[in-house]
């Protein structure tokens, strides 16, 4: 068996001191000066000297390296403990002063203040929540411009020149992408309603929003219904009949609803009118409010109101 020639060994030897004194001047991606990585003191001196600067993350970062080579080192885990506090108190600091400002309606300032937390803790729930917000009420307000400036616009033109269709134009687009991009996500579903029934007011044909409108009407009123707040479901379908007195269909479908909530009301009325006779009236009396034709339940109070 052949071995190898002596200068290989040598060849070898001189590699590896080559890489042996690389690795003990490279500097860190986290700014540790060049020293002996594997003592826990090097990291400690990088974590002070970051810390002293105002960089927290690099400095949790380097406290964090130390304790992989030294675990059991009280004194680091102390440290760990301290800087972590010490973000969450400045981070919290942003989020009150962020909250303050958009109380003030100082949207850039909050948004200064959130970013500001982010950088100390770029998991901070909260701050990611507030940003988020800060976008929605930014893209609404913008959206709310850009649909006063379009009808500003339409109008100036329609006084210039009567145009049969309006229903391309910009104020229409503008304000159909609001509505449709709030569904679901409104604060106030008052104010939103009468966005949309303004919205169809200037344009009847989008069926579109018209399709909303009556899915929103609807829902509410049989939500409304099964919490048993009966008042509230009758005036969500009177308010779909008022918006769609001259749609045949969209009628018909609300007369149906009607007529299926007098029929439960009926039935729940009958069920109670051995045990609880008041409740038995209230639901008859109701029942004849959603469908008028109901001849059951005018028998049935007229029955009562006769013994």
């Amino acid at each position: 068996m052949m071995r190898p020639p002596a200068s290989l060994f040598s060849l070898l030897g001189i590699l590896l001191l080559v890489l042996g004194s690389g690795c003990s001047s490279t500097q860190s991606a986290k700014g540790v000066i060049s020293g002996d990585y594997g003592r826990p003191a090097t990291w400690l001196r990088s974590a002070e000297a970051r810390e002293k600067k105002g960089d927290l993350q690099g400095a949790l970062y380097n406290l964090k390296v130390a304790r992989t080579v030294s675990r059991r080192d009280s004194k680091i885990n102390a440290a760990i403990k301290r800087v972590e506090a010490k973000i969450n108190r400045q981070s919290e600091k942003m989020m009150r002063q962020g909250k303050q400002a958009v109380s003030q309606g100082r949207l850039t300032k909050a948004r200064r203040y959130y970013l500001k937390a982010l950088s100390l803790n770029p998991k901070h729930k909260s701050a990611l929540e507030a940003m988020r917000e800060l976008d929605k009420r930014a893209s609404k307000a913008a959206m709310k411009k850009k649909v006063a400036r379009s009808n500003s616009n339409y109008n100036n033109r329609t006084k210039k020149k009567k145009l049969a269709k309006g229903f391309h134009e910009e104020a229409y687009i503008y304000s159909r992408q609001e509505i449709l991009q709030a569904e679901g996500r409104q604060a106030n579903l008052g104010e939103y309603l009468k966005e949309i029934e303004t919205h169809l007011k200037k344009f009847p044909k989008d069926r579109e929003v018209r399709d909303l409108l009556s899915k929103i009407l609807l829902d509410q009123a049989g939500a409304a219904f099964d919490a048993e707040n009966y008042k509230d479901a009758l005036d969500y379908l009177q308010r779909a009949e008022r918006v769609f007195t001259s749609d045949a269909d969209r009628l018909d479908k609300i007369q149906q609803q009607r007529k299926a909530y007098g029929r439960a009301l009926y039935l729940k009325g009958v069920r109670s009118s051995r045990n609880e006779p008041e409740h038995a009236i209230k639901y008859w009396e109701y029942a004849l409010k959603f469908d008028p034709d109901d001849k059951k339940s005018r028998l049935r109070l007229r029955n009562f109101q006769s013994m």
